[in-house]
């Protein structure tokens, strides 16, 4: 496992106990006798009031509040207490006692009893309690890094995860061109997508089964940057034909607006696996309009997406895009009528990244002031829509800055998302816990071993998706397949559908 991010810290540095009394003393600490601060005591990141997975790794962190020594009590109903004891603030919890007591108390509170020793004194503040939720997390998250606003694209990396752990391996690390976008079928590393940039082309990296291969669409230009498994497992929905326009932009603005990305054109489609061909329908490939970012219901038979007239590029700024869906029948592979949504003239916003939650009970989708390149705008926010009720929300959980880059748990109870909220620059990631009524719970930032790593992180984390196993093919096969352009595999393209 290459583990590329390992703590710094000093902590733990007088003693770690752990009991199961009400009381500990350990180098003069005694959490009965320690006088009250009369606050609650500031944490870095902040871990409070939140619903947490009972399989995350340790949240570890760093107390904000002044002091010569620093204790910890991490308690919950059942099991014995976490004490730590440190002559540092970064306070960095025991990864085996963590996971015990997190397993033991799922669907209990859990409770962070923080305190400070000032001129010998212990000084004692209020609780930091979190929920456990009873659902576990998917164990491993794939996404990006990369420097903001791309500035550095032969440096984009594609990292998996243990949510579980601080694990962290590479994936893939392109020496030049662009690769993002991973698509996953049901949450499986054994089929999955990538979209591949490079030599002035596109290309579509397929990984089905234990063979990798390299595809091309003839006729027509693959956007598949965005795309879509069909729950058939035969069928991928791809953004086609698409045209960008990428370019600087004026000085004063939000410290993230410093580029502008531009939609000027682009098709829906769908690949055909089993006869490696493409086909489409007018209906998601209209001359006047742009279609992009399909999303397969659970079920199959609809195909959610984004839809706004073409404008010239001059005229970005008109850019919103209506969410429609059109339903679909696989066996018979014929369309049925487009479907509005949300509209952007009725709401003044656009929506961006549907995405339907794997029980088919909701989704979720971006809007934002304009484009359908939401990360980079400030005013992007998440929102829920109640597929039964066809009604929608803005989320609890919105920040100042972009919410974006958004993903299902195959459990349907999680969701990871990318924002910008801490300084408006650097995107992180960010999990929820969606409970059955649509409730989004205060996010947690992902645990980082040291507890000031995102203190000095230049990274923007993006593009996280859930999977529940780990990927199974080396970097170096990755990187073997995108290389030999001679082995692209041309899929042909039909005649459009009906």
């Amino acid at each position: 496992m290459d583990v590329y991010h390992r703590s710094n810290s000093v902590v733990l540095a007088a003693c770690l106990a752990v009991a199961s009394g009400a009381g500990i003393s350990c180098t003069g600490f005694d959490e009965g006798s320690a006088l009250p601060a009369g606050s609650v005591p500031t944490i870095r990141p902040d871990y409070s009031g939140s619903v947490i997975p009972p399989n995350i790794a340790p949240l570890n962190f760093a107390i904000g509040d002044s002091g010569e020594r620093f204790a910890v009590v991490i308690s919950s109903i059942k099991g014995p207490k976490i004490s730590l004891v440190s002559v540092s603030p970064e306070i960095s919890i025991p990864a085996g006692k963590w996971r015990r007591l997190l397993q033991e108390n799922a669907g209990s509170e859990l409770s962070f009893h923080v305190y400070v020793e000032r001129k010998g004194r212990w000084y004692s503040f209020s609780p930091i309690t979190n929920r456990i939720a009873p659902e576990r997390i998917d164990r491993y998250l794939t996404y990006r890094l990369t420097y903001p606003q791309f500035y550095m694209k032969d440096r984009l990396e594609i990292r998996q995860r243990d949510v579980e752990s601080f694990g962290e391996e590479l994936i893939l690390s392109p020496k030049d061109g662009c690769f993002n976008c991973h698509t996953f079928y049901r949450h499986s590393t054994e089929r999955f997508l990538f979209q591949a940039r490079f030599h002035g082309k596109n290309y579509m990296l397929l990984h089905d089964r234990g063979k990798t291969s390299l595809i091309t669409p003839t006729l027509r230009r693959p956007g598949s940057a965005y795309a879509s498994w069909h729950p058939n497992g035969n069928l991928v929905a791809l953004a086609m034909d698409g045209k960008v326009s990428v370019f600087p932009f004026v000085a004063g603005r939000g410290a993230e607006e410093v580029l502008e990305y531009t939609d000027l054109d682009g098709d829906l489609g769908v690949y055909d696996i089993r006869s490696n061909t493409v086909s489409t329908t007018a209906a998601i490939s209209q001359k006047d309009r742009m279609e992009t970012q399909p999303a397969w219901s659970p079920d199959g038979k609809y195909l959610y997406f984004v839809s706004c007239p073409v404008v010239p590029k001059e005229e970005y700024q008109k850019v919103q895009y209506d969410l429609q869906r059109i339903g679909y029948d696989a066996d018979r592979n014929t369309w049925g009528e487009v479907e509005t949504l949300v509209s952007a003239k009725e709401t003044g916003l656009g929506c961006t990244f549907p995405a339907v939650s794997p029980d088919g009970k909701f989704l979720l989708f971006c809007m934002t002031d304009r484009g359908s390149f939401s990360i980079i705008r400030q005013s992007t926010d998440l929102y829920l829509m109640d597929l039964e009720k066809k009604s929608y929300k803005k989320l609890e959980i919105n920040s100042d800055h972009s919410d974006s880059y958004h993903a299902w748990s195959s459990n349907s109870r999680w969701i990871i998302f990318s924002s910008k909220r801490n300084d408006g620059i650097f995107g992180k990631l960010f999990l929820s816990y969606i409970d059955s009524t649509g409730i989004a719970h205060k996010p947690i930032v992902l645990p980082q071993q040291d507890p000031r790593f995102y203190e000095k992180f230049t990274k923007s984390f993006q593009r996280a998706e859930f999977t529940t196993e780990p990927f199974r093919v080396s970097p170096a096969e990755l990187n073997g397949i995108i290389g030999d352009t001679d082995q692209v595999i041309t899929a042909a393209y039909e005649e459009e559908r009906r």
